[in-house]
C-alpha cells in the first residue's frame, strides 16, 4: 500500500490493522465502536473518505499505462464511482477532461469535418424525396427520427455524422448497446436514412434491402430537407394535438418494453465493466431482465442489478474462479435478490439515473413530448405506465 495513499489520520495504523479497519467497516460494525478501537479522530459520516483507494491492477491506464484506481465509497451509497489513473488526470468517462482524451476528441472531430467536406456534394446517397406522412410510419419510426434530428450537432446539417455527433453527445440517441444500432438500420430500411456511398466501406455492409452495421454507427448518413421539413412537422402537430395515427397507441407498450430494457441492459454491462467482468451468457442474462421488467421499474432494476453485481464480485474475490465464472454468476445473484425480496416483501428502493449514463433522446422524445410523463419511463413499472387519451 503506497504511503501516498494513506491519509494523515490513519498514519499510525499499519497496513494490516488499515485493511482490517475497512473490512469492519463494510461489514456493518457500529462505526462508533471502530473509531474508539482504532484511535482515529473524525466524523463517523467520513470515515470512509479517509481510507485509500481501490487499485484495479488489472485494469490499465490508456494514457501512461499506470494501474487505474476507484475512490471509496459510503458503504450506504446506492452509486457507482469512476475508475481513474493513478498516476495521471485520466478518467474512465467518456467526458474526461484528461490532455489525452482531449486530443483524441480534437482529432475525432477533425477527421469528421474533412470527411463531411469532402462528401458534402455527393448525390448518389440521398434519400428520395418521398412524400410520406406520419400514418406510414410505426410509433417507433417516428420517435426514432425525431430523436436523431434533436441530437446536438444533427439538426442542423444534410449529412449527419452519426458515430461524432452521438457517441460524442451529453445527450445520447439511445442507451448504449445494440437498440440504438438496430433503430438506425430501421431508420434506413425505412429510407428516411440511407448511407452515402462515400462513406468509409468498413463501417457497414449492405445485403440487398438490409443494411448491417459493424461498428456502434456508420460514419455518414444523408437524410433530404424534404423529408426533414414536412415529416418532422407533420409528426411534431400530431403529438401537440395529440391525434396519433390509430396504430401507434397500441405499439407503445412493446416500444416502452424495449427501451426499458435497453435502458437496464446498459446498466448491467455498466456494473459489470465496473468490476471488471466480461460479458455474461446473452441468453440467460437477456432473460433474467426480461423477468425483472415483469414486476420492477427500471429504477428498481437498477437496484437488483447493483446488488447482483456486489454479490458477483465478491463471490470473485472469495473463490478465486474465473472472471468468466463470475460474470454468469451475477445472473443468478440478481435474480436470487428478487426470490429473496419477494419471499420477504421487501421494498425495492429504485435508484436514480447515473450520471454515467445520462437519459437518451429516445426517452425524453417519448415520454416527455409523445406522453408527457417525464421520466415515468423510469420510475415507474410498464404496467403503470399510462396511454395517452387520444
Amino acid at each position: 500500500m503506497p504511503n501516498s495513499s494513506i491519509h494523515p489520520k490513519l498514519a499510525h495504523l499499519s497496513d494490516s490493522q488499515i485493511d482490517n479497519l475497512i473490512s469492519r467497516y463494510y461489514a456493518g460494525e457500529t462505526i462508533a465502536d471502530l473509531l474508539g478501537e482504532f484511535k482515529v479522530d473524525c466524523n463517523p459520516h467520513h470515515l470512509f473518505k479517509l481510507f485509500p483507494p481501490i487499485i484495479h491492477s488489472s485494469l490499465v491506464c490508456p494514457c501512461c499505462d499506470a494501474a487505474m484506481m476507484s475512490p471509496r465509497i459510503s458503504r450506504s451509497a446506492h452509486y457507482e464511482t469512476t475508475t481513474r489513473c493513478s498516476q495521471c488526470r485520466h478518467e474512465d468517462t467518456s467526458r474526461c477532461k484528461c490532455d489525452h482524451c482531449r486530443n483524441r476528441r480534437t482529432l475525432d472531430s477533425g477527421k469528421v469535418l474533412r470527411n463531411v467536406f469532402d462528401i458534402k456534394n455527393a448525390s448518389s446517397g440521398q434519400t428520395a424525396n418521398l412524400s410520406i406522412e406520419p400514418d406510414n410510419l410505426t410509433l417507433e419510426l417516428a420517435v426514432a427520427l425525431l430523436s436523431l434530428l434533436r441530437c446536438p450537432g444533427v439538426a442542423d446539417v444534410d449529412v449527419i455524422a452519426v458515430s461524432a455527433a452521438l457517441s460524442m453527445s451529453t445527450v445520447p440517441f439511445a442507451p448504449k448497446g445494440n437498440y440504438g444500432h438496430t433503430l438506425i438500420q430501421k431508420l434506413c430500411q425505412a429510407k428516411l436514412l440511407s448511407v452515402l456511398n462515400s462513406a468509409v466501406p468498413d463501417n457497414f455492409s449492405v445485403f440487398g434491402n438490409e443494411v448491417r452495421i459493424e461498428t456502434p454507427f456508420p460514419i455518414f448518413w444523408s437524410i433530404s430537407r424534404i423529408t426533414r421539413t414536412n415529416l418532422i412537422q407533420s409528426i411534431e402537430q400530431r403529438v401537440a394535438q395529440r391525434k396519433w395515427p390509430r396504430h401507434w397507441s397500441g405499439q407503445l407498450p412493446d416500444l416502452a418494453r424495449v427501451l426499458a430494457f435497453a435502458e437496464i441492459k446498459e446498466f448491467y454491462d455498466y456494473c459489470a465493466k465496473q468490476r471488471g467482468l466480461p460479458a455474461s451468457a446473452q441468453r440467460s442474462t437477456s432473460m433474467m431482465l426480461n423477468n425483472l421488467l415483469q414486476d420492477y421499474s427500471v429504477a428498481q432494476c437498477y437496484r437488483i442489478i447493483y446488488a447482483g453485481a456486489k454479490a458477483a464480485a465478491d463471490f470473485l474475490v472469495r473463490t478465486s474462479c474465473a472472471p468468466q465464472h463470475a460474470a454468469n454468476y451475477m445472473i443468478g445473484a440478481c435474480q436470487r435478490w428478487v426470490d429473496r425480496a419477494k419471499a420477504e416483501k421487501w421494498v425495492v428502493t429504485p435508484f436514480h439515473r447515473n450520471h454515467e449514463l445520462p437519459r437518451s433522446m429516445i426517452s425524453y422524445v417519448l415520454y416527455d413530448d409523445f406522453l408527457k410523463r417525464g421520466d415515468d419511463g423510469f420510475n415507474l413499472a410498464l404496467d403503470k405506465i399510462a396511454r395517452p387519451k387520444m
